[in-house]
């Protein structure tokens, strides 16, 4: 059984203004939370991730493959592999995402070792 306990998931700032800390890894997938920041932007990416999540608080601007959505607390969302996306957090509060990629984030994962 795996279980991490509140205050010991790692944390990790993906870029400015946006600080995640993951969840659970598992051998398919990996969960994290996401706060951003409002009026941070910064610009789209890609990855060879699958992603899907949903804003559990704040609202926002979601880009994905040139199309842009303004989105709030509730909306669900999936990103492609490799499609440019973005979100931008919007109003005077941050915004809080629950993200799950498959397969997990090689990139984070490496951050977070780097610094153990």
């Amino acid at each position: 059984m795996k279980t991490i306990l509140p205050g010991e998931h790692p944390t990790l700032e993906t870029v400015p203004g946006r600080f995640g800390e993951i969840i659970i890894v598992g051998e398919n997938a990996m969960m994290m939370r996401l706060t951003v920041q409002p009026n941070v932007s910064t610009p789209p990416h890609s990855h060879p991730h699958e992603q899907m999540g949903i804003v559990i608080e704040g609202e926002g601007e979601m880009y994905i493959d040139g199309e842009i959505k303004l989105i709030k607390k509730g909306t669900s969302f999936y990103v492609p592999p490799n499609a440019m996306h973005n979100f931008d957090a919007t109003g005077d509060k941050p915004a809080m995402l629950l993200e799950c990629f498959t397969p997990p984030r090689e990139d984070y994962l490496k951050i977070i070792a780097d610094r153990e």
